[in-house]
């Protein structure tokens, strides 16, 4: 590597060695052509302040700390701050401590003194568990660290543990994180680290991005910032839109040179009947519909309720007695037909800033008492009704009735007897139905799929949200609901008209 190309090359970071081991192009495109990625939605940062969040609560378990400086963009600043602090032998925990080494630049969440010059280094993660990827994160800060000739006693990933009760109040800390030791993991990453760099350095002295074809990787662990840009000229049909797709499969269609479904020949080996029927489906420009659907919609009894839940599931836990990450449903929907064609609409959204569940169910199954099948779209209402169960005794009885035979999942029936080319291998919502039923879409809603439901109900009812975006809201997520349920309606007549 020349010397001009060696100057050329950026610095790292933490955020963008976990780039470059994803992919060498995202990492190209992360320090050269950063205005070609996708825009941050709003979801994505929700999870962003949802981790910074996190992060600053978990300083609470080190306390009495020194912040060295949350300016990200002035790191020399940082780093002298830093160089001061540790210079004293200050026996105070560092949060945000800055360091460079072999032109990586770092900031650690929390950095404990453990005497004799030591140091336990903590990274703060506001995931369940530790993941794969997290190993690589903390591990190329050791790497740092011990090339300024740091010592690091222990290395740990500190996360949100998924078994803690709230009890209303201040969260307990040492209940609510979990602080994981993954030294031995972390020594193992770092054997890895310097071949790693070498890669990383040689893709970006190139002078342009290297060529990378799509790929699974391009949604693990993660979908990359660039996903948009490296997809604006894929095939129609790419093979990554077979259903279920293993890395066997792709791999094989990769070597005999396949990248779009249509070219796959008849009887390749390694798909299964679903990959299969979608290969004859895109192949021949014709959908899929087994007379199995129609006569089994057709032989439900009236009244047929059409349902839907959207819930939210916060990081931190907002209500006594539920958990981190504990899914909580808020707002339900309900279209009723009737035998000669009468369709009724009821629906509800919990307003208040207490739990809603006990409101959620009592108002459900109010809805839903008498008989009738309900047609749901996947498994998710069942698996929150059996939670509803488990956390409301006085309902419970009540709440397993409705699983008792009369949930009919759509989803599962159009993934066994129907498949369109325009679902392109999904069989969500929202690939169905515009496929199926063009007309009614939800291009015309501003809440349209249930990621974006549950960031909008999360500023619903933040006490900051002013009156009038409060009922904005409420109206958008009654309008997203509905439409839901409108949509199962519609199919439900399209397959038995």
């Amino acid at each position: 590597m020349t010397m001009d190309n060696q100057r050329r090359i950026p610095f790292l970071s933490k955020s963008r060695f976990t780039a470059g081991l994803q992919c060498h192009k995202r990492l190209y495109l992360e320090c050269f052509n950063r205005q070609l990625a996708d825009a941050v939605t709003d979801q994505q940062q929700m999870i962003f302040d949802s981790g910074t969040d996190v992060g600053m609560l978990a300083r609470g378990l080190f306390p009495g700390g020194l912040l060295i400086s949350e300016d990200y963009t002035d790191h020399e600043g940082a780093m002298a701050s830093t160089r001061i602090h540790l210079a004293t032998g200050t026996p105070r925990p560092l949060y945000e401590a800055a360091f460079v080494h072999d032109r990586i630049r770092i900031r650690s969440d929390v950095l404990v003194p453990t005497g004799r010059d030591q140091f336990d280094l903590v990274e703060v993660k506001s995931t369940s568990k530790v993941k794969e990827e997290h190993l690589y994160d903390v591990g190329i800060q050791w790497y740092v660290l011990r090339g300024l000739g740091i010592k690091v006693r222990h290395v740990c990933i500190c996360h949100l543990n998924t078994d803690y009760v709230y009890k209303g109040g201040p969260y307990d800390l040492g209940q609510l994180f979990r602080v994981a030791d993954l030294t031995e993991e972390c020594e193992l990453r770092m054997l890895e680290i310097p071949s790693l760099l070498a890669g990383m350095r040689r893709a970006l002295a190139a002078s342009e991005a290297p060529s990378i074809r799509t790929g699974r990787h391009c949604a693990i662990p993660y979908q990359c910032p660039f996903y948009g840009h490296c997809h604006r000229n894929q095939t129609e049909h790419p093979v990554m839109q077979l259903p279920r797709a293993g890395e066997r499969l792709l791999s094989a269609l990769e070597a005999s040179g396949i990248e779009d479904i249509r070219d796959i020949p008849p009887g390749f080996p390694g798909m299964n009947a679903l990959q299969r029927r979608v290969r004859d489906c895109v192949a021949s420009d014709r959908w899929y519909l087994a007379p199995e659907l129609s006569s089994r919609l057709r032989g439900l009894k009236y009244p047929i309720h059409f349902l839907d839940f959207e819930a939210f599931n916060p990081a931190l836990p907002v209500y006594e007695g539920t958990r981190p990450y504990q899914v909580i449903p808020f707002q339900w929907s309900v279209h009723t037909l009737e035998a000669g064609g009468n369709l009724r609409h009821r629906e509800f959204l919990h307003e208040g800033n207490d739990n809603p569940q006990e409101a959620f169910a009592e108002t459900l199954l109010t809805a839903l008492e008498g008989s009738g099948p309900i047609i749901v779209y996947s498994s998710y209402e069942a698996t929150r009704i059996r939670e509803l169960a488990d956390a409301l005794p006085g309902l419970s009885h009540r709440l397993y009735s409705l699983l008792d035979g009369r949930l009919v999942d759509l989803l599962q029936l159009i993934r066994t007897h129907c498949y369109h080319p325009l679902f392109h291998g999904s069989f969500s919502m929202k690939s169905v139905l515009p496929a199926l039923a063009p007309h009614l879409g939800y291009d015309d809603l501003a809440i349209s799929d249930g990621t974006m439901a549950s960031a909008a109900y999360s500023e619903m009812v933040r006490p900051a949200t002013a009156p009038e975006r409060k009922q904005e809201i409420r109206e958008q997520l009654l309008a997203y609901c509905k439409r839901d349920t409108l949509a199962e309606v519609e199919l439900f007549r399209l397959f038995t008209d």
